[in-house]
């Protein structure tokens, strides 16, 4: 949302908004530009007020907040994906990278790309970019890229000149609930494709199959990297092979992609290595599916061959990864150790019914519910040359950052 709220300010809308945390990073970025931000929720803030776009979360836990309530009342309530996809992207040329993994990383190569290429894009995506120091890229030009997500059918509203698929897998069961309805979720986004747009996927990817793809619709896989890349894993080069067609498409030349793929050194919470104390390295992910973690693992392996790894994983909602379960073992099977923290439930409610306990069972690993005693057994138990990788999506972050403090 933090991205949204710089672009239309970008684009002369007047922005104002509200949470209930007003210290975060990304916040910081949008108070930095004047825009005004108020504690809570009320609908005295809908004063002159034209568009409500919120967060889709909101819809999962609160639908009786006044503020929401009275926006729909005035027709006036919209998620900021349709916000974006109907006002910010009128009369761009517009790249949207969609799948269930690889998004923002994706998504800032695209960018990265296009900047090189003299292009000039806004790019929107879900992580800060170091180059950027942002989760935005404001441009001046027609070009527009964004990370396209489909949780909430959140890309619905995007009518795309590109599509870059990456993968299909099933993820967020809480909403979509069967694997049929996540393929017609992304199948309705891939027919919003523009007259004349172009779909570029990942062939590796079984269900993507399953769908109705364009006739001029550009596929690769995995095995059709040649080129150098600084960042680990083959789901990295998975995600470059998107950038390549894209280039391709594009006319670019070879130059531009082989130098913005060697010069792409990743983005934050994408195994960003904190930093070694006593010998012992701690990396930082946002891994919180079984296929993200298996990637990030191998990622981490691939630069530590011969290192210990302790794989230390907040789970990320009740629903994921019961969904999921017993594709668990063997994505974390690299991992020498793993360590289960409670769920982090987000927008959802404790069921009362499933626990880490549970998800730590089935890894074969310890469930020690709170990140002080996690970081205590870490500081016993993890010995010179062992490597740590932390992977959530909720506030793992925080609990990378102490276990590093106090190795």
């Amino acid at each position: 949302m933090s991205a949204v709220a710089q672009i239309a300010h970008a684009q002369g809308y007047e922005v104002s908004g509200c949470d209930l945390n007003l210290d975060t990073p990304y916040i910081d970025k949008v108070k930095k530009l004047g825009i005004p931000i108020f504690s809570g929720h009320t609908e005295k803030h809908l004063e002159n007020i034209d568009i409500l776009a919120v967060t889709p979360a909101v819809f999962f836990q609160s639908t009786h907040n006044p503020e929401l309530t009275t926006a729909k009342s005035q027709g006036i309530l919209m998620t900021w994906q349709e916000f974006m996809g109907n006002y910010l992207h009128k009369n761009k040329f517009l790249i949207c990278v969609a799948g269930t993994h690889g998004k923002s990383t994706t998504t800032t190569m695209a960018g990265l790309l296009l900047e090189a290429a003299g292009f000039d894009p806004t790019v929107e995506v879900g992580a800060t970019v170091p180059a950027w120091h942002s989760n935005v890229r404001i441009g001046q030009s027609k070009y527009f890229i964004s990370e396209a997500d489909e949780f909430y059918d959140n890309f619905s509203s995007y009518k795309s000149d590109v599509i870059i698929l990456n993968n299909i897998e099933m993820d967020h069961p809480e909403y979509f609930h069967t694997t049929d309805r996540l393929l017609q979720s992304f199948q309705k986004f891939i027919d919003h494709l523009k007259t004349g747009g172009t779909l570029i996927y990942n062939s590796d990817s079984p269900l993507i199959h399953k769908l109705k793809l364009p006739k001029n619709s550009i596929p690769y896989t995995l095995s059709e990297f040649k080129l150098e890349l600084n960042v680990p894993g083959n789901h990295n080069k998975s995600n470059a092979m998107g950038i390549v067609k894209l280039a391709q498409l594009l006319k670019l030349d070879q130059s531009v992609i082989s130098n913005t793929l060697k010069n792409f050194t990743g983005i934050d919470r994408r195994i960003q290595f904190l930093g070694e104390k006593n010998g012992i390295k701690v990396y930082d992910d946002y891994a919180n599916h079984p296929s993200a973690f298996a990637a990030s693992i191998a990622g981490v392996k691939e630069l530590n061959p011969k290192s210990k790894i302790w794989a230390v994983i907040e789970p990320h909602t009740f629903s994921r990864l019961k969904a999921v379960l017993s594709d668990l073992p063997a994505s974390i099977a690299q991992a020498d150790e793993v360590i289960v923290s409670k769920i982090f439930a987000s927008r959802e409610t404790d069921p009362g019914d499933f626990s880490g306990a549970d998800i730590a069972k089935v890894a074969g690993g310890k469930y020690i519910p709170e990140f002080s005693d996690i970081v205590s057994t870490l500081r016993v138990e993890s010995h010179p040359g062992d490597v740590i990788l932390v992977m959530g999506s909720g506030d793992s972050y925080k609990l990378s950052l102490l276990i590093l403090e106090n190795l």
